[in-house]
């Protein structure tokens, strides 16, 4: 087994001079290497409109790094930031563009939208470099307006969405209905943030045996709305109302409202890069049951506060996101929970990388729960929540890549 592992690492370490070696003699071109960091463009779409410009794997190698990220926005569609940076002899040259895709927009809409972003900051590099005269360019316009027209709003950035759906399972011995539908109304501008969603779902699932008829039969509606005010740069305010009715956690009905502050370390203008918020929320809950509860009640009022904070990083070497928060009833500060959740890849090396999600609650709040046992067809069909002083979940993963640098041919035969 020793030597197993001995000569595996002397295969990959061999392997991997063997790549340098390669990528040092492929560093004296005279042409630029590019390194695309985009989740949601089509590479081999790029590479075909591109086939001209040096795509290489590996960030190290690159005289570019063009790192692209996203938000929603507003309208239902999707803000990309895509960012130039200049690496080597280039650092410190970057540049950065946006694009917007509406909601209706397809797929091909989008990433030809993305590709023109892509060609016009190459074409910057390119009059920095010399290598200008190596491409043709064609600049016109495809449309018919000019720049003095300007655009009339009817709906005046409101933007509603409606949709429902239905599924049916049946076999011999099971079937199972289910059925959603959602509505959302939304308005995004600079200094408003507005929002009333609201779903329901049913879900009824039947099993025989012997004759014997056992039915799962699950309901959900939620309500949920909030009203947002930018008022500098760094800082934000909130009203937020809730409704929910949830058979599952013997919620008849919960009406919530809460008032809330929101300071981002960082200006808000730059949060497709990084975030760093904090933010403290206080509210009120007004409980109906289905059943009575672990502490004899029916209906109760409860007030509660909540401290939360929130990291988003996107940078060259990988990305990051971790949220932490942690809210109590003031009745009784032993009712509370703790949630955290993260969500991370980290370049480590040229050719390593690692990825991990995790998130984790210490729950201590449950006020909810039904008095009296749970049964055996409760507990196998999931029809009440348990007990349970915490709730874990992780993925970790690794991925190590060597070969070739540069990736430019496509080939999508078979």
């Amino acid at each position: 087994m020793y030597k197993l592992l001995t000569l595996t690492f002397l295969f990959v370490l061999t392997l991997t001079q063997i790549q340098t070696f390669g990528q040092d003699e492929q560093r004296s071109s005279n042409h630029l290497n590019f390194f695309l960091d985009c989740w949601d463009c089509d590479f081999n779409f790029v590479r075909q409109e591109l086939e001209f410009v040096s795509f290489v794997r590996d960030p190290n190698l690159a005289d570019v790094h063009i790192l692209v990220s996203e938000s929603r926005t507003g309208s239902g569609g999707r803000k990309y930031f895509m960012n130039f940076l200049g690496l080597k002899d280039l650092e410190g040259v970057n540049y950065e563009y946006e694009y917007i895709s509406v909601q209706m927009e397809t797929n091909d809409e989008t990433r030809k939208g993305l590709l023109k972003l892509i060609q016009t900051g190459i074409l910057q590099y390119y009059t920095k470099t010399g290598n200008l005269n190596e491409v043709e360019i064609e600049l016109q316009h495809s449309g018919e307006e000019t720049a003095s027209e300007s655009v009339e709003d009817p709906w005046k950035k409101w933007i509603f969405r409606l949709g429902a759906g239905t599924e049916f399972d049946k076999e011999a011995s099971q079937n199972e209905y289910a059925f959603e539908g959602e509505i959302r109304i939304e308005k995004v501008t600079e200094e408003w943030k507005i929002r009333i969603e609201a779903e329901h779902d049913i879900d009824v699932e039947n099993f025989y045996d012997d004759d014997e008829k056992i039915t799962n039969n699950q309901s959900r509606t939620e309500i949920e709305n909030y009203y947002i005010k930018s008022l500098t740069s760094k800082w934000s305010t909130g009203v937020f109302g809730y409704y929910e009715s949830a058979t599952y956690l013997n919620i008849k009905n919960l009406y919530g409202g809460s008032v809330g502050v929101e300071y981002n370390i960082f200006p808000w203008d730059i949060s497709n890069r990084k975030v760093f918020a904090i933010r403290y929320q206080t509210g009120i809950r007004a409980y109906k049951y289905n059943e009575i509860t672990i502490y004899d009640k029916m209906n109760e009022t409860l007030f509660y506060e909540s401290l939360g904070i929130n990291l988003e990083l996107v940078q060259p070497w990988g990305s990051v996101e971790a949220r932490l928060e942690g809210r109590h009833y003031f009745h009784d500060f032993s009712k509370n929970r703790l949630t955290l959740f993260s969500d991370f890849s980290i370049r480590l090396t040229k050719q390593l990388s690692v990825f991990s999600f995790f998130y984790g609650r210490i729950i201590h709040d449950q006020l909810y729960l039904p008095k009296g046992d749970a049964s055996l067809e409760d507990v196998l069909l999931r029809r009440r929540k348990l007990e349970t002083t915490y709730e874990v979940g992780a993925q970790l993963g690794i991925r190590f890549t060597f070969g070739s640098i540069y990736s430019n041919v496509v080939n999508e035969r078979f």
